[in-house]
């Protein structure tokens, strides 16, 4: 029975879910900067309480592939900072359709998120190489609340005044298109006010 266990355990240990989790801690680190870091709610006339049941609303229907059209994207002013943080000169890939940021916004009146139903061309963007020395960043400007494929897939949106908690996540592209490691950052401060 002790060596089932024992056998168990070493294939765990070395399983692809174990090693995912030690390529998250590579070289590279993401930072999520809030160049802007303060933001009026504007519910479009509604109330916080109604606008966040005009978009649960949309986002049942955007669900079960019913036609409606979501509010346009917050306008946000945020940059995804990639790191080099080893002493050697890193290269990583970014800019293509692998390349996918998701944020997770969490606290203040609630958060709701939809589908954005957008058509994408056909075409598939293969990443670009930057070289990064050690200390150096490559910065990645973010306007709208918006994340997944090309950016604009999925729309976040606060539903009223509040403070709340925004981080990021980033895939890095491999050299060939491919998924490399999931980049996490820590969360920042959001704060949303009365309009």
């Amino acid at each position: 029975m002790r060596t089932l266990l024992f056998l168990a355990l070493v294939l765990f240990a070395a399983s692809p879910v174990a090693s995912q989790d030690k390529k998250a801690d590579g070289p590279i680190a993401l930072k999520l900067i809030a160049k802007t870091d303060t933001y009026k709610f504007d519910g479009g006339g509604e109330t916080p309480k109604g606008f966040k049941e005009k978009l649960e609303e949309l986002a049942k229907k955007l669900e079960k592939g019913e036609r409606a059209t979501p509010p346009k994207a917050l306008a946000v002013d945020l940059v995804l900072q990639l790191t080099n943080t080893s002493d050697k000169e890193q290269t990583i890939h970014v800019g293509g359709d692998t390349n996918v940021h998701t944020f997770e916004l969490t606290g203040g009146a609630g958060v709701v998120t939809l589908r954005n139903p957008v058509a994408f061309t056909a075409d598939f963007r293969l990443p670009k190489a930057v070289t990064l020395a050690p200390g150096k960043s490559h910065e990645i400007p973010v306007k709208a609340l918006a994340d997944g494929q090309r950016g604009i897939s999925r729309l976040v949106f606060w539903t009223g005044p509040g403070e709340y908690q925004l981080a990021a996540k980033y895939i890095l592209a491999t050299q060939d298109g491919g998924k490399g490691p999931e980049l996490k950052s820590a969360p920042a401060k959001i704060t949303v006010t009365e309009k």
